[in-house]
């Protein structure tokens, strides 16, 4: 066989299913030899938006995703997704070329030396490898694979140089290598043990980390063990289930729930699992936390940033969680059962706070928060919901979701530009449920263009456009950091998002009334044909609900 055909080979017997790319002259005997082999090609508009997809498909499907895409402007245009998968846990396999090794030094797609391409991905891979000939082939693949699932998942780039997708050679034995997770040790467990049993007041913060390890059932159960409220982070969303009694919501600092902030207030020992504390996660690093902190990570590199642990442990989660569970049981644990009654008090006086807030607030123009309210009488339990980065989506922070990794965000890379490719990718992966995404007008205009991947691939998300003619966040932010108001940096322009759905050939909503909110959301659920654009006209000027209670102010000129 060829070396095209050798590399596909290895990434079937990966379970690869289904590739991201956009087609290229150096990338093409590789997408023939996908497609050959059966695996589903994604041929995307833009290589931004093809790893975007890329790293969605990790997050759903719990396994590596595969973006192939050229080198130079292909590789380099790839960037911003790559990044936000080192730095948030999502493991992807990356493949590039070089030019043709031929002695000439003006290719297209050619740095000024050979290795610049490969240094500009080595900050933001977990590893990067190069493929020179043939018989590298299943031994790089093999590595790489291991590499990318090993500890804290993450990307790892394989760069290719183009003869060897056409060099002759004898297929040897591919084997797929099990990543090794980390444990913590029986003194770091009895350490977490001797806190819990002095602790009266033990509050759990879980993170997405949970979730990859396969840790709900033990995470509820430590809970229950404990009479310990459970926070979840805002990219943990959708982790406890709908009838858990001790759930008290996202844990965001004044950008989360109410619940979680005032159980945090009052805990005199936080269990932090498989979370990083990170920026917008913590609403800003509005997030207090009371007495002890026990921080489990799988990567070393996410403790110990924003709030110094008491006890800090690197292990994946589900290992300490078993490990703990086992130590509970042997040397027993005094609950007291009192908690979910206050958890439930909690809740309430939230919800009469919320109502309150929400019900000043239904004046003028459509409100972000109204949008998020009507989904919410639309969504499915396993709905899956991919939110951009905006004000729109601090609105759906805490938005009720009881399906894991059915909420598809960031909160420490924080690039713009995921929900659309992220809605589409998600849509081809399953056409059966329902697929929200939730962006804004500026996202739209980066990446919106894959309305059309999902026409040419039969994928029907409803993409919700929060049109306000502005970076609204960054406007907050400028009155926040800098006590001014540019228009010329945060203004957008007038822009019909329907009308250019329609002419990508999707269905497209305009919506400039309340009144109209519900019938288009129930026009857009039950239209079958394909994708749906809602271009939702709202006000510019009111801060979204989480962030009032950050900035004590309801309007943006108030800050």
């Amino acid at each position: 066989m060829i070396g095209s055909e050798c590399i596909v080979d290895c990434l079937v017997q990966e379970n690869v299913d289904m590739i991201f790319t956009v087609a290229a002259e150096n990338i093409y005997p590789l997408l023939q030899s996908c497609l050959k082999n059966g695996l589903k090609v994604i041929n995307s508009k833009l290589e931004l938006s093809a790893a975007f997809m890329a790293l969605t498909y990790s997050r759903l499907k719990r396994k590596p995703s595969v973006l192939i895409v050229t080198g130079g402007p292909g590789i380099i245009g790839s960037l911003s997704p790559i990044a936000e998968a080192r730095l948030e846990g999502d493991p992807m396999i990356i493949f590039s070329t070089l030019p043709p090794n031929d002695g000439k030094k003006t290719h297209m797609h050619q740095l000024v030396n050979e290795e610049d391409q490969m240094r500009i991905l080595v900050p933001i891979t977990k590893g990067q490898f190069k493929i020179k000939k043939f018989d590298d082939i299943p031994k790089v693949l093999s590595k790489a694979f291991e590499k990318c699932r090993e500890k804290k998942p993450g990307p790892v780039y394989i760069e290719l140089i183009p003869e060897i997708l056409f060099e002759e050679g004898i297929l040897l034995k591919y084997e797929s290598i099990k990543a090794n997770v980390p444990k913590p040790s029986s003194d770091e467990v009895r350490k977490v043990y001797e806190l819990i049993l002095n602790s009266k007041f033990p509050v759990i913060i879980a993170g997405r980390g949970v979730h990859l390890s396969g840790a709900e059932e033990e995470l509820l159960k430590l809970s229950q063990m404990l009479d310990a409220p459970l926070t979840t982070t805002i990219m943990a969303k959708g982790l406890i289930p709908k009838n858990f009694k001790l759930y008290a919501g996202v844990s965001a600092g004044r950008s989360g729930n109410i619940t979680a902030e005032r159980v945090l207030e009052k805990s005199d020992l936080v269990l932090a699992i498989g979370n990083r504390f990170s920026e917008m996660g913590t609403g800003r690093y509005s997030l207090k936390l009371s007495g002890k902190l026990v921080h489990v990570n799988i990567s070393e590199e996410d403790i110990g940033r924003v709030f110094k642990p008491d006890v800090a442990i690197v292990s994946d989660s589900k290992e300490f969680l078993i490990m703990l569970l086992k130590e509970l049981e042997e040397r027993g644990i005094k609950n007291e059962g009192n908690n979910v009654r206050l958890v439930e008090e909690f809740w309430r006086e939230e919800e009469s706070e919320l109502k309150k807030l929400y019900g000043s607030l239904k004046e003028g123009a459509i409100k972000s928060w109204e949008v998020v309210e009507t989904l919410s009488e639309f969504i499915g339990e396993d709905a899956i919901v991919v939110g951009d980065v905006g004000a729109h989506r601090i609105e759906t922070f805490i938005m009720p979701l009881y399906a894991p990794q059915t909420y598809i965000a960031t909160t420490s890379y924080v690039s713009m530009g995921l929900a659309v490719p992220g809605a589409v990718a998600a849509s081809i992966l399953y056409p059966e449920k329902q697929v929200f995404g939730i962006v804004g007008d500026g996202g739209f205009l980066m990446t919106g263009f894959e309305i059309s991947t999902a026409v040419q691939y039969n994928a029907k998300p409803i993409i919700i456009v929060f049109n306000d003619s502005c970076y609204k966040v960054l406007r907050i932010y400028e009155h926040v950091k800098y006590h001014s108001d540019t228009k010329e940096l945060y203004k957008l322009p007038e822009t019909d998002f329907a009308k250019i759905a329609e002419g990508l050939g999707a269905k497209g909503i305009r919506v400039f009334e309340r009144s109209q909110l519900y019938q288009s959301f129930k026009e857009a659920v039950e239209w079958q044909k394909g994708p749906v654009v809602i271009d939702v006209k709202i006000d510019p000027e009111t801060v979204p609900v989480p962030f009032q209670r950050l900035y004590l102010s309801k309007r943006i000129e108030e800050i």
